[in-house]
C-alpha cells in the first residue's frame, strides 16, 4: 500500500479511478439511450429537470456545467422537442425549462427500467455488499451540499 491516500496498491491514482467511473458511466448511459439519439449529457439535463431543477442556472451548478455549454445544450434539445422554455413568472430575464411529453417518457422509462440496467452493468462485478459499501463511502467522501439536492 502507498503513502500517498489517493494511490491505491502502487496502481491507480484515486481521482483517475473515480474519472474512470464517471466516463464508464455516461458511456452505458449512451448506450441505453442511442435508440432515442440521446447522448449522457443531454439525459443529465432531462433527469434534473425530472427532479424539480427548472433553472438553467440550477442545472448547470448542479451538472458543473459552464452556462455557456448550458445554453448550447438546451437550444438543442429545445430543437429536438425534449424540453421547452417558458418565461420565468416573477423575472422575464428568467427562463423555466420544462420537460416535454417525449423528455417525459424518456425520463419514465429510465425511472422504472434503464436506472437498473444501466446500475446493474455499473456494478456487475460488485458484490450486494460491495455495492452497499461503494454507496456508504462516496457519500461520506462527498459534501452535504453536493448529495444534498438529490436526496
Amino acid at each position: 500500500m502507498s503513502n500517498n491516500p489517493g494511490i491505491i496498491d502502487n496502481k491507480f491514482h484515486l481521482g483517475l479511478l473515480i474519472h474512470l467511473a464517471n466516463q464508464f458511466k455516461d458511456q452505458l448511459i449512451s448506450q441505453y439511450f442511442s435508440g432515442a439519439d440521446i447522448t449522457a449529457a443531454q439525459f443529465k439535463v432531462l433527469i434534473n429537470i425530472y427532479k424539480g431543477f427548472t433553472s438553467p442556472v440550477e442545472i448547470s451548478k448542479n451538472l458543473l456545467m459552464d452556462a455557456g455549454a448550458m445554453s448550447r445544450m438546451v437550444d438543442r434539445m429545445v430543437k429536438r422537442d425534449l424540453i421547452v422554455r417558458n418565461p420565468h413568472p416573477q423575472d422575464k430575464r428568467q427562463v423555466v425549462l420544462a420537460l416535454t411529453e417525449k423528455g417525459q417518457i424518456i425520463c419514465d422509462h429510465f425511472q422504472n427500467e434503464a436506472l437498473s440496467s444501466i446500475i446493474g452493468d455499473l456494478t456487475a462485478r460488485l458484490t450486494p455488499d460491495e455495492s452497499r459499501l461503494l454507496v456508504e463511502l462516496i457519500t461520506k467522501m462527498l459534501p452535504d451540499e453536493i448529495t444534498a439536492p438529490h436526496r
